[in-house]
């Protein structure tokens, strides 16, 4: 049926005198399936869920001078005797008065549009007379709607792409349906779709706060920091559009720009005599006789001697090394997956750290593997 509540997302931000001392309110939302078949993720979307709260007290720590971040939890599952179908669990409290999350007991089915329609309605009615306001949203659901009663599609859909328009930034954590057509006719574009198992779940958790930090990082920039309000919303709509980067290894790579690095495996000698390693000495610097680290705009990580421990322990330096460095984008390519003889199954794991990541692409087989899926 039609949603018959006739809340407007028409209203025009009042534009303060001084814009650039005017801190961003950035209104973290939540909306959590916890129908039944949400079970067997439930220790896996606690940990997710308290994992992305500490990523937004650490915004609000580094951030402090320019932004204020608030939480909304709201999960939503069929309606039983004792409760509604959807239940607004934290309502936009400031961040510092969130403690550790643990209310989640799956069971049911699925109401998303009834959950996504007035969670949205309920915040946009808080946050739209402020002037820098604006809000992350973030969907996860392993199921398709089958029971809402207030929202329907169309209405959905005309509401995110509404405030959409006004900077807020939507995605979509899917899995065990049809994510690609869901958030097509929802107008989402930021969209994981993981595998229903505790690794997709973890992966998908671990990508969605590391875009979170990018998008706080951005607010926080000088140049932002500049902008009138309606730029301000310009820019929004381009956070919103590249929220989820790309970070997808391309299968052939002959030439990268200035501040990309080509990250291969390579023999104990750092003879460099695999595909990839011929590739790193012909076209990006890697030095005969080094076996790891950084070389020109390639980084080897040795893989040559088949010791899993000693591979697991270069991944780990390398990641060091991408986190410090987070003003170059790293290349990851299918290492130890050609003469060394080993698996995506076995060595993408050893690469779960860089999910965390903005800086870091990995190859699509490496992401099967870690359980976030390829359309």
């Amino acid at each position: 049926m039609e949603n018959t509540r006739k809340d407007s997302t028409s209203q025009t931000l009042a534009t303060p005198t001084r814009e650039g001392d005017i801190k961003s309110e950035i209104h973290n939302l939540l909306i959590v399936d916890e129908s039944g078949s949400m079970c067997h993720l439930c220790e896996a979307t606690i940990s997710g869920i308290n994992e992305t709260l500490e990523t937004i007290r650490q915004a609000q720590k580094q951030y402090a001078e320019t932004q204020t971040h608030y939480v909304s939890i709201v999960v939503f599952d069929s309606p039983g005797e004792h409760h509604n179908p959807v239940r607004t669990l934290i309502d936009d409290v400031p961040i510092e008065q969130v403690g550790t999350f643990s209310n989640y007991h799956p069971c049911g089915c699925t109401p998303l549009y009834d959950a996504v329609g007035s969670s949205l309605t309920h915040l946009y009615n808080k946050v739209k007379d402020k002037p820098d306001a604006t809000a992350v949203v973030t969907i996860i659901t392993d199921g398709m709607e089958n029971s809402s009663c207030d929202w329907n599609l169309q209405s959905v859909s005309a509401l995110i792409k509404d405030l959409t328009e006004k900077g807020w930034t939507f995605s979509y954590m899917g899995s065990e349906h049809d994510v690609t057509t869901v958030t097509h006719d929802l107008h989402i574009t930021n969209v994981i779709k993981f595998a229903h198992t505790e690794c997709g779940s973890n992966s998908t958790w671990d990508r969605e706060r590391s875009a979170k930090m990018a998008f706080y990082s951005e607010i926080n920039s000088a140049d932002y920091r500049k902008m009138s309000m309606e730029e301000r919303v310009n820019s929004k709509r381009r956070m919103s559009a590249n929220y989820y980067t790309n970070r997808e290894t391309p299968r052939h790579i002959e030439a990268i720009k200035s501040n990309e690095v080509y990250v291969f495996g390579t023999d104990v000698n750092g003879m460099h005599q695999g595909y990839c390693g011929r590739k790193a000495v012909m076209n990006f610097g890697a030095i005969a006789g080094q076996n790891e680290g950084m070389m020109g705009q390639s980084y080897a990580i040795p893989t040559g001697n088949n010791h899993l421990i000693a591979i697991a322990q270069a991944a780990e330096r390398f990641r060091a090394y991408a986190a410090a460095h987070p003003e170059r984008r790293f290349l990851v390519t299918e290492i130890g997956c050609g003469g060394a003889g080993f698996t995506p199954e076995i060595i993408a794991p050893m690469f779960q750290g860089c999910v965390e990541l903005e800086n870091v692409a990995l190859p699509r087989s490496f992401w099967n593997a870690l359980g976030i899926e390829n359309d």
